[in-house]
């Protein structure tokens, strides 16, 4: 058993708000998405409840995470710290909870997504982003993609961020450029669906 009864209310102690609603939510809809997809339910619902649990920390406490863990943040998370949830989400996970390196390695991009992602990755990527409680223009069209196929879902996604932080102004983070930019090469589309 990956996150035992003890460990799980430890985990959820350290949400609050809408951060404990939303994770329960991303744990049920990660859970429904590893079953559609192959995953193991138990991994991706774990991923789940995990992926947020540094959230709630300022700037400085996620800095301040970074380096007792080793994480090197770059320019654009050094600009936008609150970025850095998901590397030390991750870092929590395996040194606290001593999660395997696979659910580690999701959590630390549910964020920003990256090169190459693994079902696991991609199955709590989608989940964050559709999860019962997001409310958001565009999440029910992500939500239909994702009952048809994770790829073209994930793309959708991708689209739907990059316009949103164009629109914005925002610095855009080079893991999420590799990730669309992976998607496409793959042939990956989701205006056909």
């Amino acid at each position: 058993m990956l996150c035992n009864e003890e460990m799980r209310k430890s985990i959820l102690s350290r949400l609050q708000g809408y951060r404990y609603e939303h994770s329960l939510g991303v744990e049920r809809a990660a859970i429904m998405l590893a079953e559609k997809y192959g995953e193991d339910p138990e991994k991706a619902g774990t991923a789940g409840i995990l992926h947020d649990i540094t959230k709630y920390l300022s700037p400085q406490e996620q800095l301040n995470l970074c380096e007792k863990y080793g994480i090197i943040p770059c320019t654009v998370e050094k600009s936008e710290p609150k970025m850095l949830h998901g590397k030390t989400a991750a870092a929590i996970a395996r040194a606290e909870y001593h999660m395997p390196e696979d659910i580690c390695d999701a959590i630390a991009c549910h964020t920003t997504g990256k090169n190459h992602m693994t079902l696991l990755d991609k199955i709590l990527y989608l989940a964050d982003y559709i999860e019962e409680t997001r409310d958001f223009p565009g999440v029910d069209k992500a939500r239909e993609l994702a009952q048809i196929d994770i790829d073209s879902a994930l793309l959708y996604c991708y689209d739907q961020t990059l316009t949103e932080l164009v629109a914005r102004g925002k610095l855009i983070h080079s893991d999420t450029i590799a990730a669309y930019n992976d998607m496409i090469r793959q042939g990956v589309s989701w205006r056909d669906k």
